[in-house]
């Protein structure tokens, strides 16, 4: 039932999308929110808008870590959740957010990995 490795073009094409990226915000406001915040700006979790990323901030980085989770950050396996391309459009919406400005920025994490 899906990979966690998707091809960055196949994921960019749905980055790409605009319809697609919508459908991704409505999942990320429901199950990813609590965590992210809804502006993405980390709460729990760590702060999605910048340029550090603790898993890898390349497309397919991004995806693999929805797909696989972070179990010891208590970041659920979303493969056991969510549909394949549920996770490619959630994956789509996390890269819009990049540059964004959210009301209440986490401080950095991770690694500095510049677009």
């Amino acid at each position: 039932l899906g990979s966690a490795n998707v091809a960055p073009d196949v994921l960019m094409a749905v980055a790409n999308d605009p319809a697609q990226v919508a459908a991704g915000k409505a999942i990320f406001l429901k199950n990813c929110a609590p965590c992210h915040l809804a502006d993405g700006g980390g709460f729990i979790g760590p702060n999605l808008t910048d340029d550090y990323w603790i898993h890898g901030g390349r497309i397919e980085q991004i995806h693999a870590t929805i797909f696989n989770g972070v179990l010891a950050k208590g970041m659920p396996t979303w493969s056991k959740l969510l549909r394949p391309d549920d996770i490619q459009r959630v994956t789509a919406y996390v890269w819009s957010l990049h540059g964004t400005t959210p009301a209440k920025p986490k401080a950095p994490q991770g690694n500095l990995q510049p677009r």
